[in-house]
């Protein structure tokens, strides 16, 4: 199945809990521990280890408001250092299957449930990096590397840190006690379609496990607003109203079911 998992953004969320599964399953894997942005580390790397077959590629700067501080810097990070990875893959000369972890920012919101041929209009400055990097990966797959874009949707978890979406409203709202009354929420009503983050890191080391390549929505299928999120995951006690704009993001993933990867 596997001879050995190379893993990129390995110190993140999902990377933390997808080396907790492939030590549960005694599958071999090494982490890349430099800067993306260094084709020759990433080069040493392979050439050390070249039994690697498969690739997770997580790494990127991802919260928005960071991606948007620093957008040289985030193209550099999330497209070139995707561009390093493959032009050193073709280096190396073997077969791989490679995941790289997209986005649902790639798309433009819609209130029906997106599928994977919908239209692209990124919806965020990190998105745009994504979509660049799909685009590039998709012109350069070839016969030794298969490509899976794993497009993922809204994610939340006990350990996520802030400022994701999460964690910011649990600091306001885990007390049961702290109704905060007449607390308004911007975009409050805006759709969104949240996953677990351990169901994530499942659904990749399944598609990782089955070879998958091409485009795959990686979400729960339902739609949430912000508003019923927080009550339902947080503080249902919690008094919030909503006030701006707003807008839908959610998945079909009938693509997921056709290929049984959440049975």
């Amino acid at each position: 199945m596997f001879t050995k998992i190379g893993i990129t953004g390995s110190n993140g969320l999902i990377g933390k809990i997808l080396i907790k599964i492939l030590k549960k399953k005694k599958i071999k894997y090494t982490c890349f521990k430099y800067d993306i942005r260094n084709q020759k580390k990433l080069f040493e790397w392979l050439k050390r280890n070249r039994d690697i077959d498969t690739i997770y590629h997580l790494a990127a700067i991802v919260p928005i408001n960071l991606v948007n501080k620093n957008k040289q810097k985030s193209i550099s990070v999330n497209f070139k250092g995707t561009v390093n990875i493959i032009n050193s893959l073709k280096l190396i000369d073997k077969n791989f299957w490679f995941f790289f972890a997209s986005t649902s920012h790639v798309y433009k919101p819609q209130k029906k449930l997106l599928r994977e041929n919908d239209i692209l209009k990124p919806s965020s400055f990190y998105g745009k990096t994504k979509l660049m990097s799909e685009n590039f990966l998709l012109k350069n797959e070839n016969k030794k590397i298969k490509i899976c874009i794993g497009r993922i949707f809204s994610v939340f978890h006990k350990n996520q840190k802030k400022p994701f979406f999460y964690p910011v409203m649990l600091s306001k709202f885990k007390n049961r006690l702290n109704k905060r009354a007449n607390y308004v929420l911007s975009g409050g009503n805006s759709i969104r379609d949240f996953s677990n983050a351990e169901m994530i890191a499942n659904i990749i080391f399944k598609l990782s496990k089955k070879r998958v390549g091409g485009v795959i929505n990686i979400g729960s299928g339902k739609k949430i607003t912000l508003l019923e999120f927080i009550k339902k995951y947080i503080n249902r006690y919690a008094q919030i109203t909503a006030s701006g704009k707003s807008n839908t993001i959610a998945a079909n993933i009938s693509k997921l079911k056709m290929l049984s990867i959440l049975k």
